[in-house]
Order: structure tokens, then C-alpha cells, then sequence
């Protein structure tokens, strides 16, 4: 079943996909923000400060300096994108667990794919990217 569709601007679908790809063989992270009316307005391609083709943890000053530059322009962070550079893009057990803010959509690129999930109550329901 997917959740209503999520509307992802072609240069920051190719910014996530870039960031994927740039960060390989290690998974990449980074966060979203979205205006008022729920638009995808900015992708913040992050460190994964400790680096690993299995998971990845945003470099916390960076998160910090995302929610600024997001709040500055009266954004906020409604989500966070990651990379399986062996996998398929869909939530690992970890991913899930890792999942705290359930209002969030979740983008996740792998096999040459990106997809989306809104994950909340530890269940993922894919969000069609638009």
C-alpha cells in the first residue's frame, strides 16, 4: 500500500543519486527540508561520521548546521535520505529502528533506484517519489 505521493524535484533527486554515488562503497546520509505547504525544497548531502557500506550516523555539528540553514528559510527537516550501495532501497531492520521522527519521509537509493517510506510505529509503508 503507498502513502500519498511525495513530490521530489528532479535536481534533488540527481543530488541524492550524486551523493549516493560520490560516497560509495560507503552508504551516504543526509537530511530534507520542506516549506509550509510540505514541498521538498533542499536535500543536505551530510557525512557519515563513521563510515560503513552497512549503516551510517549524520555527523551531529552538520545535522545541527542543516536544521540552521532550514529554519533561516523558514523550512523545516521533514526527512532523511541514505544509500544501500549493496542492497535494494528498501528499510533494513536497522533502518527501521533507527527511524525516530514519524512524520519524516525516508529516501533510500540503491540498485540504481530511489525510493520512499514513511516509517512510524517500526512499520515502513513506501511513499511514491513523484
Amino acid at each position: 500500500m503507498l502513502k500519498d505521493p511525495l513530490r521530489l524535484p528532479d535536481d534533488i533527486r540527481e543530488a541524492i543519486v550524486a551523493h549516493a554515488e560520490n560516497c560509495a562503497p560507503n552508504e551516504c546520509c543526509g537530511l530534507l527540508a520542506s516549506d509550509d505547504a510540505g514541498r521538498v525544497r533542499f536535500a543536505y548531502p551530510l557525512t557519515n561520521c563513521q563510515p560503513s557500506p552497512l549503516t551510517y550516523t549524520v555527523d551531529p555539528d552538520e545535522h545541527f548546521a542543516a536544521l540552521q540553514h532550514a529554519e533561516t528559510r523558514g523550512w523545516t527537516l521533514s526527512g532523511a535520505f541514505h544509500s544501500h550501495p549493496k542492497g535494494p532501497p528498501t528499510p533494513s531492520v536497522i533502518d527501521v529502528q533507527k527511524a525516530l521522527e514519524p512524520d519524516w519521509v525516508y529516501l533510500i537509493v540503491g540498485d540504481g533506484e530511489l525510493r520512499g517510506f514513511r516509517i512510524r510505529d517500526r512499520e515502513a509503508v513506501e511513499v511514491e517519489l513523484v
